[in-house]
This record gives structure tokens, sequence and C-alpha cells, in this order.
């Protein structure tokens, strides 16, 4: 506990436990303990609402996005810290400190960018191949979050769901499903297997939301795909015409079979057939085109 001349007995960080940050650093630099990055990741929430309120970062972007980019951010460098450099404390403070720099400076040029077109303007615009690749990703940014939606109503649930969408978008859809899901065990206290179905459910999700924006693909034949790890979804080819199994194929590539039973609010999130009805077409058309009655998952403030 750090003290100060205001808080001679250490009250100063309350909100950090910086021995038993260290420790927990320390045990996952050395063993790779999954519940140890969770640990690190949920007892760095507090100094980071401190941090974004003190410097009212908050007041520029959402508090949500950036617990999650600086999650995100430790998530990834973590292993790299070196303790003969600061303290935990201090590191994380830095981590945090340099994610609001961009994110503030990121959404100033957004809103500096939404200007009065005029003639004089026209005659100036010109085509800059990085501001067009950086404005189409706040473009499918903004679709991502306004679109998506859950069927979820558990409160935790939901920002887990926020913070899986946060992570897809902040590393180009490159999570590792392992990684991100034995993060989200920790902070949002959620069970393995539970993690992992918000994990696919969120996947899922936000593909169908930017399917439409990909370039067409060529028809997959169902034979295609024996001999291979997506060979289970050939059986419910029948299901479904050829647009609609090559839809269903790019929504369903590396995720869990079990998703077509627990995407029906109706099945509750049992994965045993023996408890749920036979998979039918209705199921088809849940992870097609989503679910009737789903909700947004992001409030406006997000985007």
């Amino acid at each position: 506990m750090f003290t100060s001349k205001h808080h001679p007995n250490g009250g100063a960080s309350q909100h950090f436990d910086n021995e038993r940050i260290t420790e927990l650093i320390r045990r996952y630099q050395t063993q790779g303990d999954p519940e140890a990055l969770a640990g690190i990741i949920s007892s760095a929430k507090q100094r980071i609402l401190t941090l974004a309120r003190f410097y009212s970062t908050n007041y520029h972007v959402p508090t949500g996005e950036l617990i999650s980019d600086v999650n995100w951010k430790l998530m990834r460098s973590i292993s790299r810290y070196d303790p003969s450099r600061g303290s935990a404390f201090s590191y994380i403070s830095s981590v945090a400190l340099s994610v609001f720099r961009t994110a503030v400076t990121k959404r100033r040029v957004t809103t500096n960018r939404q200007v009065e077109l005029d003639e004089v303007s026209i005659d100036k615009l010109h085509v800059n191949s990085e501001i067009q690749a950086r404005e189409g990703l706040d473009d499918l940014t903004h679709k991502v979050l306004s679109s998506v939606r859950t069927t979820l109503t558990d409160p935790l649930e939901r920002d887990a769901q926020r913070w899986f969408t946060m992570s897809f978008l902040a590393d180009g859809y490159e999570s590792r499903r392992h990684e991100a899901a034995n993060i989200a065990m920790g902070v949002y206290r959620l069970t393995r297997t539970r993690s992992r179905e918000l994990f696919d459910l969120t996947m899922l999700e936000t593909r169908r939301v930017l399917f439409d924006d990909l370039k067409r693909r060529e028809p997959i034949a169902p034979g295609r795909l024996f001999g291979t790890r997506l060979a289970w979804m050939a059986r419910y080819a029948p299901l479904m015409n050829s647009d609609e199994f090559t839809k269903f194929v790019a929504l369903m590539r590396n995720l869990a079979p079990y998703l077509l039973l627990i995407i029906d609010p109706e099945n509750g999130k049992s994965h045993r057939r023996d408890r749920n009805p036979a998979i039918c077409r209705r199921n088809i058309e849940l992870i097609i085109h989503g679910v009737p009655g789903a909700v947004p998952l992001f409030e406006p403030e997000y985007f």
C-alpha cells in the first residue's frame, strides 16, 4: 500500500493492491496461468476507473469502451512487464494513460472530421488512401456497435458480450478463443463453459452483421468439407439452399456446433440433444438471420 502526505496510512491507493497484482503477473509470466491473467484484469479495473474520472477521459469516450481497450492492451503486453523498471501500479497506470490518449485523440479526430460541407470545401477534397482506410475502419466499428443484438438479460453477461465485441474490433478479429474466454471468466465471474458460449454467440452475431459487406464467395459444396474440421456442417446442408449453406459455413467457421442448440432462447443453455428438440430449419434460420426479438447490445453513447 502506497502512502502520501495526504494519506500517511496508505489511503491513496486502497483501490490497488500492488503486491498481490505483482504476484499475479509473476505467476502468469512463469506459469501462463489464465486465472492469474483474469485476476490482473479484474484487479486493475478500479485503477482504470479512477484514472478515467481524474482525467475526465470518460467525458470523451464511454467508460465501458475505455475499460475494454485497456484490458485488451494489458492482455497483449503483460508478459513483457519488467518489475525492475517500475511497480505494477506504475505499469498499469502507464498502460491505461496511453490507451486514454489514443482513444481521446481518435474521438477528437472523428469529431473534427464532421464539418459543414460547402463549395470551397468540395474544391479542396482529395483522395488519401490512409484517410480512406481509417474512415473505413470507423464505419465498420460504427456498423458493428450500432447493429449487434442480444437475447441475454443478465447484466454481467451483456457486459461480457460488449467486451468481446470491442476486443474483436480492436485486434481485427484475430482474438484467440481460449485467451479471451479465460479473461472474461475472471472479470465477469463466468464459468468456463459459459464464457466460451458467450464468445461464440458474440462472434456469430458480429459476423452476421458484417456478412453482407464481405466480397461475394463461391458457393461451398457440402462435399468439400469432408475430411476437415467443418465436416459436421455437411449433415445440415439438406435444410438449406446453396447460398444459405455458404453463409452458414462462413458464420459458423471454428465456432462450436452447440450454437445450433443454444441460439434458440427456448432451449436454455443445455448442450445435450436428448434434452432439446431435434435440429430443424428453425435452428438454421436463427443462425443465419438472427433471433427475432433480440435487442441492441450497445447503447447509443458507444457510437
